[in-house]
């Protein structure tokens, strides 16, 4: 009978273990933009120009869409030889085949952004050039080309001229994490059929 299982019982915990690692590193980059959005928004009105790392704040938005790919891995396996195992943790996870973590575009777009580059960059570029934005939408006179950039005010993040909407991902990923928690420390197993 276990030889038939996807994930046999004993070892659901390392596959629980092994996908909290990667929404412990996603919260964790969820919470540094979040209280990083309300300290901008909180020194702008008071009139202040924020200051902040720029490069920390879009390395966070990164980390949590390299970690929300690695997730996705699990439930929808590259080999089919990992299909049996994907569907079994889709509904023990409850996660559906519209969930923001099977989007690709988004993760491909972060770790494909070597490839992306050179591509972006053959189309020659004029107007002004930033390679990293964080804050309120850019309004300028002339064009703006963002190598990375997010916008607070729409919650897009772009890059390479690509946007992408990541409340719906970060939402999915903080449920995640709370399911595999409450799993842990509650014998660390996966409920059956979604239970």
């Amino acid at each position: 009978m276990e030889e038939s299982l996807p994930i046999w019982p004993q070892h659901e915990v390392f596959y629980i273990e092994s996908m909290l690692f990667h929404t412990r590193q996603a919260c964790s980059s969820i919470e540094y933009v979040c209280e990083l959005i309300k300290k901008i928004d909180s020194e702008m009105e008071a009139g202040k120009t924020p200051e902040f790392d720029c490069s920390m704040a879009l390395d966070n938005l990164q980390r949590m869409v390299l970690a929300a790919g690695a997730l996705s891995r699990y439930f929808w396996p590259v080999r089919k030889a990992h299909q049996a195992r994907g569907d079994f943790l889709k509904r023990a996870l409850r996660i559906n085949d519209d969930s923001p973590l099977r989007a690709r575009v988004l993760r491909d777009a972060s770790e494909h952004f070597d490839e992306r580059l050179d591509k972006h960059l053959s189309g020659g570029i004029v107007g002004v050039i930033m390679p990293e934005w964080f804050g309120p939408s850019y309004k300028g006179k002339v064009e703006a080309h963002f190598f990375r950039a997010y916008f607070i005010d729409s919650g897009v993040f772009k890059i390479l001229g690509e946007e992408f909407e990541v409340q719906s991902l970060s939402d999915e990923l903080v449920r995640l994490h709370n399911r595999l928690v409450f799993l842990v420390e509650n014998g660390g197993r996966l409920p059956e059929a979604g239970a």
